[in-house]
């Protein structure tokens, strides 16, 4: 794939990830379940927790791609290694636990994992996108 295209898709990525982030922490309820966001608001999630490292991801991506863009090689291959371990260690593993642990519970008992309290809280358009 051309870096150029590369470029754009992580862009957009990241502007993707930037804006649900943005969404979530938008997320207010008058009357909210009182067992929900009890402590540490919506940061306990792990699910909110991955989607930041998305967007962390992502935007060093981005940044590794307009730095081979402009040929700063020095600096772009210190950028791409740390893009490299940060997927390796952090973002695949995180997601790969999430979705996966995610979906076998959901599966099991749904109220371990989403309660029925949080479709009034949280849009149906950003429980999709998260």
């Amino acid at each position: 794939m051309e870096i150029s295209t590369l470029a754009m898709y992580h862009c957009l990525a990241f502007v993707w990830y930037f804006f649900v982030n943005y969404s979530i922490s938008r997320v207010r309820a008058e009357e909210r379940p009182s067992e929900v966001f009890l402590y540490g608001r919506q940061w306990k999630y792990l699910t909110i927790l991955n989607l930041v490292l998305q967007a962390v991801f992502y935007g060093v991506s981005f940044l590794a791609d307009v730095l081979r863009l402009i040929k700063k090689l020095r600096c772009a291959k210190c950028v791409t290694s740390s893009r490299d371990l940060l997927f390796s260690v952090l973002a695949f593993p995180v997601s790969t636990f999430v979705s996966v642990s995610f979906w076998t519970l959901y599966t099991y008992n749904r109220e371990l994992v989403y309660p029925k309290s949080l479709d009034g809280v949280i849009p149906l358009w950003l429980n999709h996108a998260m």
